[in-house]
């Protein structure tokens, strides 16, 4: 009996012994095959698809600059700090060329999300380009700040979490069509009292012109303004000549072109000698490199005309704007003989993708960290404060709605000649320069 008790006492001494040593050797196992740090990143990749070539590589041209820009301008101060890492990373860039073609667009955006990898992404041109690759920015949750883009539907789900990895800057077609009623309201009152009465709105068939002529219809249609019934034409529209005809006989006081289409338009009004008391247009014909260079207007003769889409906008009225844009003065397109300097949305355009980059210094790579710094967090901007507002216009504390040329200058400064820029005319607390009506004569 003896014996066998002494038995049992070696036998659990001895089983003791094994499980301690398979404790230890399991601690062993847990700290050596704990999670590796962060492999080393020598620098922060973003992927974008534009259309380069192709219908919308004029606007291309424009709009790619600000991803240009932001990218030099940190890479100038040493990258960007990113917490993970304990440390500043370069920006790089990878980019391809969609030729105008959505399903190309989507195709090769898919490619930067699964094959490239890249860290962030940023958005192509054009509302309809944008609302496409939505879905695939949510599916694969890749927080992205839409520059030009405006959309009442998709920022209805935006709000609703459907879209809720995708922000916008610009002001969504129903806020615009608000502005329009306000600015053309205060004309009828104190510029032309009663007079400002019958209003044309011309569209494309694109998405953006489709949404922002319905909403400014709408919107001036519910304020009492007499508004014609719309036209809607193509996107590939080369002669503006028998819409200029009709509008002519029905001799409203303002034309809206609700599209991208503008030069081509102006130039046709100006050419069949077509005055209304205003014309209102959509984007391209807010820059000056445009305007003043492929468009072949003068600063005489494109004053007058209004635009409905550049906000939020800045006339650069501020030496710490006004140096901003000296700063990016013809910095891309300097070989292109155009002296120009942004235009109005320019900066809004910039301190979007400020509040992307920010971010990422707040809460590193995580990109679902990004996207709720973005939907919940101010940021200190070149236009101030500023909140991206899901599913709204950006909000900047610096900032307006409606710009017209008015032929207002940015004055000679740090190397950089005067140059004629857009002006901001509303809200008048944010205005650089009065609204000008009616519009001088071709």
């Amino acid at each position: 009996m003896s014996q066998k008790i002494a038995i049992t006492k070696v036998q659990a001494i001895v089983i003791a012994v094994i499980i301690i040593a398979g404790i230890s050797a399991g601690v062993f196992i847990l700290v050596t095959t704990a999670p590796p740090p962060p492999p080393t990143k020598t620098q922060i990749v973003v992927g974008l698809v534009d259309s380069e070539t192709g219908a919308l590589a004029p606007q291309t041209a424009t709009f790619d600059l600000y991803y240009q820009w932001i990218i030099q301008d940190i890479d100038r101060n040493g990258g960007l700090y990113v917490p993970q890492y304990g440390k500043k990373l370069n920006v790089t860039m990878i980019h391809y060329d969609d030729q105008s073609n959505i399903n190309n667009m989507l195709a090769l955006t898919q490619k930067l999300i699964t094959v490239d990898h890249v860290d962030l992404m940023f958005g192509p041109v054009s509302t309809a380009f944008n609302f496409a690759a939505f879905p695939l920015y949510q599916e694969y949750q890749y927080p992205v700040v839409a520059l030009t883009f405006g959309s009442d539907i998709a920022g209805a789900d935006m709000i609703s979490g459907k879209y809720s990895y995708c922000f916008s800057c610009l002001g969504m077609p129903s806020e615009c069509g608000a502005q329009i009623v306000q600015a053309f309201e205060y004309i009828n009152t104190t510029k032309d009292p009663g007079q400002l009465n019958t209003i044309a709105i011309i569209n494309d068939n694109d998405q953006h012109g489709v949404e922002y002529g319905a909403a400014m219809h709408a919107a001036l249609s519910l304020a009492g303004f007499n508004v014609l019934s719309q036209t809607e034409y193509p996107t590939t529209i080369s002669d503006f000549t028998s819409i200029i005809t009709t509008l002519k006989g029905e001799n409203p006081d303002v034309v809206i072109l609700a599209g991208y289409e503008g030069g081509l338009f102006c130039k046709q009004c100006a050419a069949e000698a077509y005055n209304p008391k205003l014309i209102v247009c959509g984007p391209s014909m807010e820059t000056p490199f445009l305007v003043f260079g492929p468009y072949g207007f003068t600063p005489s003769n494109v004053t007058g005309i209004m635009l409905y889409d550049g906000w939020p906008s800045t006339s650069y009225n501020t030496p710490a704007l006004q140096q901003w844009a000296y700063e990016h003065y013809n910095r891309t397109l300097g070989t292109s003989g155009f002296n120009w300097y942004p235009f109005p949305a320019s900066a809004t355009f910039y301190a979007a993708l400020q509040c992307l980059f920010d971010a990422v210094q707040q809460v590193g790579l995580n990109r679902t960290l990004i996207r709720n710094a973005l939907a919940n967090d101010n940021f200190t901007t070149i236009l101030g404060n500023t909140h991206l507002h899901q599913g709204y216009g950006m909000e900047c504390s610096a900032a307006g709605t409606i710009c017209q040329w008015t032929g207002q200058q940015i004055p000679a400064g740090d190397g950089c000649p005067a140059g004629t820029i857009c002006s901001v005319v509303w809200p008048l607390s944010a205005a650089s320069a009065a609204i000008v009506y009616p519009k001088p004569a071709w």
